[in-house]
């Protein structure tokens, strides 16, 4: 499926396009020291470090709408029957974060609870050199239900966002050459039906901000970490058993490659999706949970299935932590992988940049799910005929790069809240 890939923005900031000849593994060199970083706000004990305006504490350490709200908002779906509906509502904003370096680019991922018929709206911005501010940013409107007649939004991203400051690409913001901030908020809007009691609940945000790395900038392949194999042993989920399935979200399975990976770590922590939320699902050769899950990731405004956050914000459903990052290197993920915990990849590459996985694609989401003993990674590439197919091996060496210099190394994180994210890496800022 198509990704927004690093071409896209390279143009976007104004650098030029440069191809990197093939590193053979004799050449392999330490990653070099990317300015990415992370900043999680997880719990009331996070979110009392900032700003709320009508909100308490809920269960399970949440925030949730107080009262009345903080008065109503008006809200017409643009995917919906054209009528507004009237919304009480509650935010919360992040205190000031320095981040220590100019900010090319950012992604914000959520965990949030959305009964029926409420949503939240997330939102960026960044404070430039000179000390304004660019305008808020939206980075989605989200609710994990799809029961429109019962009040449900269409969830979306935004289009349109550019102005002098920066452009927002979907998922993601994109500062403007000049125009880079080295600070940034986070802010959710929490909504609910005018009078409604029931609210949506916010467990975490979470808000990445990189630099921008070009592709001459690619030290080369990282020296493997582990002395052994390690499989952990995904499920193994085709999405192309599901062509033409659903043609109204995006023409079937061949382009579902992001809830399928979603739901192959979805399924090995055990998160199944309850069979009553299948019995409608048509899916006549198995797993309806791929479909299940492309459906309830859908982005109405980006017309796919591949919104990152969206994704994540999709696997927390069920029950798991989870949002999106950018990865340094294999040698990074390799501490994943030992600590039990697969990794969803965004890349893309052509079928000469990758030869052992026999295609190419301009955008594509597989799973990091192990390594060999001599380091290549073991990777559950949905891209398969059948569900038998889907476990490869890729080398190290052509995969890294292609992950790499397509994405900057962009990864969903996704684990249960008692599995433990390994440590980060001495000496670097934190990426997870």
């Amino acid at each position: 499926m198509t990704l927004r890939t690093r071409l896209t923005w390279a143009v976007a900031l104004g650098a030029s396009a440069v191809l990197v000849a093939p590193i053979s593994s004799a050449q392999a060199v330490e990653p070099a020291v990317t300015d990415i970083s992370v900043t999680h706000w997880d719990g009331v004990g996070d979110f009392v470090k900032g700003t709320s305006k009508s909100l308490r504490p809920g269960p399970h350490s949440s925030l949730r709408i107080a009262g009345d709200g903080a008065g109503t908002v008006s809200y017409t779906d643009p995917f919906g029957d054209g009528s507004a509906r009237t919304y009480d509502y509650g935010t919360w904003t992040s205190p000031v974060v320095e981040t220590g370096y100019p900010v090319d680019e950012s992604v914000t991922s959520w965990n949030l609870d959305t009964p029926t018929g409420t949503w939240a709206e997330i939102q960026f911005r960044g404070r430039k050199a000179d000390g304004a501010w660019t305008k808020w940013f939206v980075m989605g409107r989200w609710t994990a239900g799809d029961d429109f007649a019962a009040g449900d939004i269409h969830r979306t991203s935004l289009d349109g966002q550019s102005d002098t400051d920066a452009a927002l690409y979907t998922d993601t913001y994109v500062a403007k050459t000049g125009h880079e901030p080295d600070a940034f908020q986070t802010k959710v809007t929490l909504l609910r039906p005018e009078g409604a009691t029931t609210s949506p609940s916010l467990r975490s945000v979470s808000t990445m901000t990189n630099e921008y790395l070009p592709d001459s900038a690619y030290p080369g392949t990282s020296e493997p970490t582990l002395d052994r194999e390690i499989d952990l042993g995904l499920p193994r989920f085709s999405q192309n058993i599901h062509r033409g399935e659903y043609p109204e979200f995006g023409g079937g399975g061949q382009v579902w490659c992001s809830p399928t990976s979603t739901s192959m770590v979805q399924y090995y922590w055990g998160r199944e999706v309850p069979p009553a939320e299948l019995a409608d699902i048509e899916a006549p050769n198995g797993d309806p949970q791929v479909d299940y899950a492309a459906i309830n990731a859908w982005d109405y405004a980006y017309e796919g299935a591949g919104n990152w956050p969206f994704n994540t914000a999709y696997a927390h459903r069920w029950g798991l932590d989870s949002f999106v990052t950018r990865i340094r290197s294999l040698a990074e993920a390799e501490r994943f992988i030992e600590a039990g915990i697969p990794l969803v990849f965004s890349l893309s590459f052509t079928e000469e940049e990758m030869p052992e996985a026999g295609y190419g694609t301009d955008g594509h989401l597989v799973v990091l799910g192990g390594f060999t003993a001599d380091g290549d990674p073991i990777i559950y590439d949905p891209a398969s005929n059948t569900n038998e197919g889907v476990r490869n091996v890729y080398t190290r060496v052509n995969f890294e790069r292609v992950w790499q210099q397509a994405t900057d190394g962009v990864t969903y994180v996704i684990h249960p809240h008692d599995v433990k994210l390994p440590r980060n890496v001495p000496g670097q800022a934190h990426n997870w």
